[in-house]
């Protein structure tokens, strides 16, 4: 993970806190902001063991009732301060209240946590960053289903930003997902990444930094690995290909698999035109 000297870090919706804490062996607590979706009674009460405290006691400024997808409350983190905004290992919770229930009851899983990466990456570009840093946004993801089925690679970005976060006046700025590279959790000691509902841990198993930025040129790119499969020939939905001819193609895009995640694609371009 790219976190160069002095950069300055915002953690969102870090469960237990474990990953925040383990990010000071990188960043000096001055130049780090973490931030909970639960509120801190709550996050006591779900996790028993947890780096609330020794974040506290480092001097680490700690935000809870952090909800990204809303602007008014994600307003509540402090507003243009970071090189940097991560989140890992993201999930929409499963248990929800009565009244939450009755209004995503139509939605899928599938477009719930894309609209959750969605709003991530949008109120981090509007928000969150630095005009004048590094401009970087990152999602930490398993790469199996269903987190592959959210084609993070591809669904949330070109993604346009507001003229007035930029400070350009010019509205066609635009994030791009600039590649991804494999997540070393060594490098982050005791962090556990726990279930949202619950006082479990999620088995460690490969995952990739998704890396975006609205700097096309940023030097990041070179330790990066690019999205192949957006190319001519290829499947981006599915990453399959190359394809031979076009009868290939044919027959790939009447497979049980493309079928399903085309819907994926169509029922998201549906859902994000009503955003």
């Amino acid at each position: 993970m790219y976190l160069p000297k002095n950069c300055r870090v915002i953690t969102v919706g870090d469960g237990d806190l474990s990953f925040s804490r383990a990010l000071l062996a990188h960043v000096s607590s001055n130049n780090l902001i973490a931030s909970t979706y639960d509120s801190e009674s709550v996050l006591r009460s779900k996790y028993k063991n947890n780096a609330l405290d020794d974040l506290l006691n480092a001097g680490v400024a700690v935000f809870h009732d952090i909800d990204i997808t809303n602007l008014e409350s994600v307003k509540q983190l402090p507003q243009e301060q970071a090189d940097i905004v991560i989140f890992n290992h993201p999930l929409v919770p499963t248990q929800k209240t009565y009244a939450q229930y009755q209004k995503e009851r139509d939605k899928t899983a599938n477009l719930l946590n894309r609209n959750l990466l969605y709003h991530f990456v949008k109120h981090s570009f509007d928000v969150l960053l630095s005009s004048s840093g590094e401009r970087l946004c990152y999602i930490t993801t398993k790469s199996v289903k269903p987190y592959s089925h959210w084609h993070i690679e591809t669904s949330l970005t070109p993604l346009f930003l507001n003229s007035l976060a930029t400070g350009s006046g010019d509205s066609k700025n635009s994030v791009e997902f600039l590649g991804s590279e494999a997540f070393n959790v060594s490098l982050f000691k005791n962090y556990l990444i726990r279930n949202v509902d619950r006082d479990k841990c999620v088995k460690h198993e490969a995952s990739d930094i998704y890396v975006y930025s609205d700097n096309n040129e940023h030097n990041i790119k070179s330790r990066l690995t690019s999205f192949q499969y957006d190319q001519e020939g290829y499947c981006s939905l599915c990453r399959k290909g190359p394809f031979a001819n076009q009868a290939d193609w044919e027959l790939h895009k009447n497979t049980r698999i493309h079928k399903a995640q085309w819907q994926y694609h169509l029922d998201w371009q549906q859902y994000k035109s009503l955003l």
